[in-house]
This record gives C-alpha cells, structure tokens and sequence, in this order.
C-alpha cells in the first residue's frame, strides 16, 4: 500500500485529507470529556507520513491546526483531575512511539552502515573499473581500479563532471570523439542500459590507448526514479592485442601458402625465360635489335627473380634459429648501417636513449633488419630534417624498443593498412618491409605496434619477452647534424 500511494500524488493526499477528519472527529468527540488533547492527532501524522510520505503529513498538520481552531474554546476543561491524568496516560504511549522509532532509525542506520561497507568492499575488490554518478552526471564514488585507468585520486575525481572525465580519458570510437549525447552514462541517465559497448580511452599518463567495454544502467529510488548512474569499464587491451595477433599470424599464414605456390611457379617461368634468352644470345648471327631486345629480357628476367627472392623471404619470416641477442646492440648497429643516409639529411637530430635492459631470444640478423627498416623509414619521412628518437627499455619482463620520428605522420586512412603486404606509399617501395617485420618478431614471440598523428610524427614500437637475466649496460646520447 506504502508503495502505491507514493506513486499516486493524488491518492496520497486524498488520504491525508480523510484521515485528518478522521483524527479532528476524534479529538472533537473527546473534548467534551477530557478536553482538548492535540497528542491525539500524533497516530494520523505518523500513518500518513509512513504510507504517504512528508508532504501529506506536512497538510495533516495544517489541517489539524485549522480544525481544532474552531472547537477549541468552545468546550471548556470539565474536569482538570480527567485532563491532566488523560494526558499523562498518553505520554508512556507517545515516549514508547518516540523510543521505538528511535530504535528504528538506528537499526536502520546500522544496516546502510553495514551494506555501504559492503559495496566498498566489493567495489574495491572489482578488477574493473566502476564509476557512481549522481543525476547531475557528477562522479560520487569510484572505486582502484578507476583510480587506476585515469591516473588520478578518488578526492579529484570525487565532484567531477562526466563531460571533464570524458575529455581527461580521450573517449573516442572507430577513431572519432563520442558526443556527450552518446556517452554510455549520459544514456543511462535517460533510463537506458548499456551492455559491454566497445570504447576506446586514451592514457593520461603515456598517451596510449586502451580498448575497454563499458556498461551502464540507472540507479532508481523506491519510487522508480533515476537517481544516478552506474558504470563499469572493463580492459580489454590484452585480448584485443591477442586477438589482433592471432588475425595477423592467420594472415600471414594464408598469403604465405598462396605466395608460395605462385613463386615456385613464376621462378619456373622465369628460369624457362633465363634459359631460353641464353641460348639466343649465345647464337653469332644475332642483330643489333636483337641483341637490345634480349637484354631487355634477361634485365626483366633478372628483376622478377629478385622479386621472387623477396617473396620468398617473406613467406620464410626469417632465418628460424634464435639466440640470445642484445636488444640494444641491435639497435646500435642499426644506426650504424644507416648513418650514411641521416648523415645526408640535413636539420637531423638523433637521439638515442638505452637504459637497462635483460637479453632477449631471437635472431640477430633478423631483428638488425627489422630495426633497419624501421629507422630507413623514419629518416624518409623527414626529407627536411627534424628528430629521430631511438630508445630501449624493459617493462613488465618485456623489452621494448622504439623508433620516433616528427615526420609527416600517418593518415587514419592507411593507418589500417599499414602492414599489409605489398600496401606502400612510396614510389619505389614494395610494400614488404612492414609486413615482413611484423611477421619476423610474431614468429619470435614479440609484437610491433604503432601511434601516429597526422602533422606530428610516427612512433613503433617493437616488444620481446626477456630470455634470462642478463643484464645490458645503459647509454644515451645525442647526435645532431647540421
């Protein structure tokens, strides 16, 4: 009935409204033997405050003041003796009422106590990140792991507005900023649910990106009113790195087979092509044209089993045997095999920044030609000059090694095609050096990813996992070329 009523505004005072007559009925009727006792009206303004909620108790005390206005001096006390020991039989009534409520209230008390300590502990236990926001869509209450992914303390985040947070977390999907409108919780607010959406956030600390799944549903008082919002974001950078991974290897895989049919087909050719230009060209009654002609053919013959050489280099992903490499030795003869082409850019500034790193397993000659690759791109992307970063470091038994430049950077466009096979945007690329590096260190149990802003600059990043404890000493240094 408690529920109903507070559901229905007109009910609801309707019966404040009778059961004040009700209560004015009786107080009138026993005026005129013990006189006026107003403790009387006390049973109705809890009733309908217990069923009807404040605003109908509110009118009943309005009601009863205006009601007993009008018979109160028209009685007057018969009997003072009757009066007095009317109103002290009322009181352990109204006192026993006053200590049970009491009693109530702070059972009551104890039980919020008891469930608020509840959801703290299970809010601090959750390995997502959860977030309360109140209808004003400001943040109430968060619990590590939030702290966590937005590099910031609960008492700064405590107050602030969803559209602040969204701005400070970088809330983006399919590479474009979600509008307010949009936001998971702003929709919650509405009244809707939100079920494991993908988004992506962007690292305060580090600028990297992390792939979450948010979900969202309001928080609704007894009354069925949304009262606040409840989010959970939950990380899931890991399993879309494997399953990225998993796709590339399976990638790999299929043009590996395909292409490996096809070169062993077209070497076939080309060495019917080879064989036969031999026995022409070894003929003496050959013209001039013919002679320029079948150099042409040799030259082109020549130029497809190059092609075919690349190839299969790629469908081979490196040579197989693996050792202990020194990570940052790599990168350093990196840069010597590439410092005659930087030493002719002019404006270039190098800087390399090795810190200590543990030996990793793979295979030197490989690794050198991937981290060749990745600096011969770099110092192409900045015609003009500009900075080339080199660095290596370990995190979390991983060695990671980059390479930055401030070149032009990558469009959003060929930024999902960037390691595809054959997929260049130079004019004599062959599109193989990145498809063939990622396959190189999938194959060595690393990864290499990449960020890129448009007018800023491009960085990759490659990743191995430790070997052994071996440590490497620390360097850093700085080379500019002027």
């Amino acid at each position: 009935m408690r529920i109903s009523l507070r559901n229905r505004p007109v009910l609801r005072y309707v019966f404040a409204i009778a059961a004040t007559a009700l209560a004015i009925g009786v107080v009138r009727g026993t005026d005129q033997v013990v006189g006026y006792v107003p403790l009387l009206f006390l049973p109705a303004v809890a009733a309908i405050e217990a069923y009807a909620g404040p605003g109908p108790a509110l009118l009943s005390i309005a009601l009863s003041i205006l009601g007993s206005s009008l018979f109160i001096t028209i009685n007057p006390i018969l009997n003072e003796r009757v009066h007095k020991l009317t109103e002290l039989g009322l009181f352990p009534i109204i006192a026993g009422t006053v200590v049970y409520l009491m009693e109530v209230r702070r059972q009551r008390n104890r039980v919020v106590r008891g469930q608020l300590l509840e959801l703290s502990t299970l809010l601090a236990s959750m390995p997502e990140a959860v977030f309360i926001f109140d209808r004003e869509a400001r943040v109430v209450d968060v619990n590590l792991a939030a702290e966590q992914i937005c590099a910031c303390k609960r008492e700064e985040m405590t107050g602030a507005h969803l559209n602040f947070l969204a701005k400070h977390m970088g809330v983006h999907k399919n590479e474009q900023p979600v509008a307010t409108s949009e936001l998971a919780v702003t929709r919650a607010l509405r009244g809707e649910s939100v079920h494991n959406e993908p988004r992506a956030f962007t690292n305060p600390l580090d600028g990297t990106t992390m792939d979450a799944l948010v979900s969202a549903n309001p928080m609704r008082s007894e009354e069925g009113e949304t009262i606040g919002a409840l989010l959970v974001v939950r990380d899931v950078t890991e399993i879309s790195q494997l399953q990225r991974r998993v796709a590339d290897t399976e990638r790999h895989l299929a043009i590996g087979q395909m292409a490996s049919g096809i070169a062993h087909d077209f070497n076939n050719v080309l060495n019917t092509i080879t064989q036969a230009t031999a026995v022409l060209q070894s003929r003496q009654d050959r013209t001039e044209d013919q002679r320029f002609y079948l150099g042409m053919i040799e030259n082109s013959a020549r130029r497809g089993a190059e092609i075919i050489k690349r190839v299969r280099e790629y469908i081979r992903g490196g040579t197989g045997e693996t050792g202990m490499v020194d990570l940052r030795q790599i990168m350093q003869d990196a840069l010597e095999l590439t410092r005659p082409m930087w030493r002719g850019v002019p404006s270039l500034e190098v800087v390399t920044d090795f810190l200590p790193v543990r030996a990793v397993r793979g295979n030197a000659a490989d690794l050198r030609r991937v981290f060749t690759n990745l600096i011969v791109n770099a110092i192409q992307a900045m015609p003009s000059g500009g900075k080339l970063s080199v660095q290596c470091e370990e995190r979390s038994e991983m060695v990671s090694a980059s390479v930055q430049d401030t070149g032009g950077g990558i469009t959003p466009e060929q930024q999902g095609k960037i390691f595809l096979p054959y997929f260049t945007t130079k004019p004599m690329g062959t599109g193989l050096g990145l498809s063939t590096a990622q396959k190189i260190l999938l194959a060595q149990g690393g990864n290499i990813s990449f960020n890129s802003e448009p007018g800023k600059g491009t960085r990759f990043t490659v990743q191995l996992p430790v070997a052994t404890e071996l440590a490497v000493s620390s360097g850093q240094a700085v080379e500019k070329v002027a």
